[in-house]
């Protein structure tokens, strides 16, 4: 029985790796925003997919995160068929994790477009920081820490964004916890909440970030009850099928509360 936070539009996705004879396009989820889909190599023969988010608006095109490295050129043909050559304005990352940022450094290349992200997170993509040391509340995540890909992307940030900062038409919602400095952007007019790693959808199933992968597990799960507290419809994530129309219905069945808020105080 097919879960009831798979949208049939966005069926799972494959875990093959990226030929070089791939074609990937961005597909409309919302009147505003568009998400494209890229498998990653995490750790030898290991794939799963990755989004990232293209945000239309008056002043032009924002892209959400830029996928993989290896993906880079194709994310790069992808942008440039959706906007019709313009690209993207910014680049607005949720983290600084490779399978995010990776294709950064392709983006950069065709269009020089600024970079935003949390300051929690700027040392990890101007390559003044690196994961594997930073400070870590999971044993975890301490013992198998040499495994994580460093970015070594080197690129400047443009921009520092603080939550409740208004950008591209959405809100920023700090969600610490899988990094020190992850956030996610609340689009109130499309009624869709892109979060990132936040949370992942596994074949229709709400779960936490990945534990090896999580700096902080209690903090990410306190952001995982944040979510929960935020009006929205569509429940976007990096990592598994959007769910579209009913993901707030699917963030509160996974944390077992029925509660009214949409409130932004303090995000």
């Amino acid at each position: 029985m097919q879960s009831p936070w798979i949208s049939p539009r966005f069926p799972p996705s494959s875990r093959d790796g990226i030929r070089k004879d791939s074609r990937v396009d961005f597909e409309r989820v919302s009147e505003h925003i568009f998400r494209m889909e890229l498998p990653y190599q995490a750790i030898g023969p290991i794939h799963f997919p990755v989004a990232l988010w293209l945000i239309r608006e008056e002043q032009g095109w924002t892209l959400i995160d830029s996928g993989p490295p290896e993906g880079g050129e194709l994310v790069v043909s992808a942008i440039a068929r959706t906007t019709r050559g313009q690209g993207p304005v910014r680049v607005l990352l949720t983290h600084g994790h490779v399978d995010h940022c990776g294709g950064l450094n392709a983006i950069n290349v065709q269009w020089q477009p600024p970079i935003y992200c949390h300051k929690a997170e700027t040392g990890f993509i101007t390559g003044e920081r690196d994961y594997r040391d930073v400070s870590t509340r999971n044993p975890l995540f301490w013992l198998l820490r040499q495994l994580i890909p460093s970015p070594n992307i080197g690129l400047p940030v443009s921009h520092e964004l603080q939550r409740g900062e208004s950008i591209a038409g959405m809100v920023v919602i700090h969600l610490p916890g899988h990094t020190p400095g992850h956030i996610g952007f609340l689009h109130s007019t499309d009624q869709a909440m892109i979060c990132g790693d936040a949370i992942m959808n596994r074949g229709g199933r709400i779960t936490p970030p990945m534990r090896i992968l999580t700096v902080d597990p209690g903090l990410a799960q306190a952001s995982i009850q944040r979510l929960g507290e935020l009006d929205f419809k569509h429940l976007l994530p990096s990592h598994g099928a959007p769910i579209l129309g009913e993901g707030r219905a699917a963030m509160l069945a996974y944390l077992g509360v029925k509660q009214e808020s949409n409130s932004l105080e303090n995000w």
